[in-house]
């Protein structure tokens, strides 16, 4: 049996007795601890960049445009993670691995968090940009929907008390959700007369120097956040399991 200590370092790691001492060794590199020193490294780094290193946007936004460096990569970060829930949804109905329905709801829940952030962050940019907190305008519309969506998740959940029930549901209702995922991020694409500004499209990067670099890193930074979390989620799951198959073994002695 793995002792607790030993669960929360990584998701993955090798039972008792399974596999060599280098790889585990090697997964030490890509634990949940790892993975979040890493992002927060570099988002300290982006913090840097975008403040003190990357030039003042000419734009009537001024200072406050620094906030894209962040806002940006917050979305594309939360659209990564209901990707993440799609596909764990889909093997989920594959094989009815538990594990599976574990790592979407963990997704889900670290996509509504970074979600919440960029409505945060983009209110701000509203008000910086277009003189008001909120306009109805594609990217944020379809954004709010999709924070709606995956909101519903939970409240499915919830609302069923047959595990195995709730977890096909929740598969289900997870793929039908990812819908809107797309829409949102070709929303500026297809539908030019929205307010936010298209920075990457198929005729280049919109940024060049300090700038792309104070974005790329942001954005680098922000993926490494949403694995960490996904794998230290999934293995406080994997801790809990155990710690429920030691107390019911207990109890049946």
């Amino acid at each position: 049996m793995t002792a607790p200590g030993e669960m929360t370092g990584d998701v993955v790691a090798a039972a008792p007795g399974e596999g060599s001492t280098e790889a585990r060794g090697l997964g030490r590199f890509v634990a949940a601890p790892a993975l979040l020193l890493y992002a927060a490294a570099l988002l300290a780094l982006s913090l840097v960049l975008a403040f003190a290193v990357a030039p003042t946007d000419a734009s009537t936004m001024g200072f406050s445009q620094k906030i894209f460096y962040f806002h940006a990569p917050i979305a594309e970060t939360a659209l990564v993670a209901y990707a993440v829930a799609l596909v764990a949804a889909i093997l989920y109905l594959r094989g009815g691995d538990q594990k599976y329905d574990e790592l979407g709801r963990v997704a889900v829940r670290a996509g509504l968090f970074f979600s919440l952030l960029v409505m945060a962050t983009g209110m701000i940019w509203g008000k910086a940009a277009w003189g008001t907190w909120w306009a109805w305008e594609p990217r944020l519309t379809t954004f709010l929907v999709a924070c709606l969506l995956y909101a519903g998740y939970f409240v499915v959940r919830a609302a069923l008390d047959d595990e195995e029930r709730r977890a096909t549901v929740a598969a289900v209702f997870a793929i039908i959700a990812f819908v809107d995922v797309p829409i949102t991020f070709f929303a500026t694409r297809f539908l030019p007369e929205g307010l936010h500004p298209v920075v990457i499209t198929t005729g280049g990067f919109g940024m060049t120097g300090s700038m792309a670099a104070a974005f790329l890193v942001s954005m680098a930074g922000m993926t490494l956040l949403l694995a960490g979390m996904l794998r230290a989620d999934m293995a406080a799951c994997r801790l809990r399991t155990r710690i429920d198959d030691l107390t019911d073994a207990l109890e049946e002695e």
